[in-house]
């Protein structure tokens, strides 16, 4: 079990009053798990949430959802801070031609970016191309994020200088980039190899592996930012095992060993959004000694296997995948 003594205190971070200091943060994927509690906690530090996702409807009854534990945490504890803001953007990761679309989105409400947090993802689903001919996995967790960092670097970085705070990019990765257990090249990300159920992890690897490899990137081709890659937990009852807990014959073993892992090693959903509210809004942590770190379970800094830590291999990632995306006419 994790020593939930060293997991991050959300309450030890800054209260902001969101028309004096106007902090503005976006998040991906955040109207459900652990993004609903990084949200939720953003929101409680008066931060400008723009949540980024692809149905308006569940992104606006998150909201709704998360005003009311907001004023139930309040008057619980008595404390009184201003809250922020929590605006929709929307966006499709499945669909890359959508993400500079919600940059403009994002671009005609505000001038300025403090955090991005690259929430959304999916894990262990069935081998799919995308329209945009990336393998899903590797589109959702990793590309589409990768095209909205870059494209939203000039805006993070337009108060780097000048702000107290440095801007930070935040990167949800996982504990399951062990899968890839070997260097796979960019190019080898669509693999298709027999059995599915279980080259499927292994593409779920790779992706996750290139996440920590483009923080590594950000890290040293933007110091100016702090970046930090985190795996917030195996996080009981997450809906990331829906897939396999439906398929026949698959599910009972898979039910099985997901309860297991829950009752041995998991965490909620609250106590897995600590690891990104911490790379969010922990003054502690500074570009200097912290950017391009990996933290894991409720906060703490943990180390990346040796394929993810690779610089030559991060590199291999960040150039491979900034020529796809010209090819396919975005500006990167």
């Amino acid at each position: 079990m994790p020593d939930k003594s060293k997991f991050f205190d959300p309450a030890s971070a800054p209260y902001y009053d969101p028309v004096v200091d106007r902090k503005v943060a976006l998040i991906t994927g955040g109207n459900t798990g652990i993004g609903w509690y990084t949200v939720l906690h953003l929101y409680l530090h008066g931060y400008i949430v723009y949540l980024a996702g692809r149905t308006e409807s569940k992104v606006l009854q998150a909201f709704e959802d998360i005003k009311k534990e907001a004023e139930t945490r309040i008057n619980k504890t008595g404390e009184k801070h201003p809250l922020g803001q929590l605006h929709y953007i929307r966006i499709d990761l499945l669909d890359l031609s959508t993400v500079p679309k919600a940059v403009e989105q994002f671009l005609s409400q505000e001038k300025k970016l403090d955090v991005l947090i690259n929430n959304a993802g999916i894990m262990g689903v069935p081998h799919e191309i995308t329209k945009d001919g990336y393998e899903l996995q590797y589109q959702v967790n990793f590309v589409a994020h990768f095209l909205l960092t870059l494209q939203l670097i000039p805006t993070l970085l337009k108060d780097a200088e000048t702000s107290k705070e440095p801007p930070r990019i935040v990167v949800l990765s996982s504990i399951g980039h062990n899968f890839s257990y070997k260097h796979f090249k960019p190019e080898q990300h669509k693999l298709n190899t027999f059995p599915n159920a279980v080259f499927t992890w292994v593409r779920y690897g790779i992706a996750k592996t290139a996440e920590i490899q483009f923080v590594k990137e950000l890290s040293i081709k933007y110091p100016q930012i702090l970046s930090i890659a985190v795996h917030p937990g195996i996080i009981l009852g997450t809906e990331l095992y829906n897939h396999w807990r439906q398929i026949p014959v698959i599910k009972y073993p898979a039910n099985a060993f997901f309860s297991l892992s829950d009752k041995c090693i998991g965490v909620s959903n609250e106590e897995g959004s600590l690891a990104s509210l911490r790379a969010a809004m922990d003054p502690s942590l500074t570009p200097e000694k912290d950017n391009g770190e990996y933290i894991a379970t409720g906060g703490v800094v943990d180390k990346p296997s040796k394929v993810a830590a690779n610089r030559k291999y991060a590199e291999e990632t960040w150039n491979w995948n900034i020529e796809e995306l010209k090819k396919r006419g975005f500006e990167v």
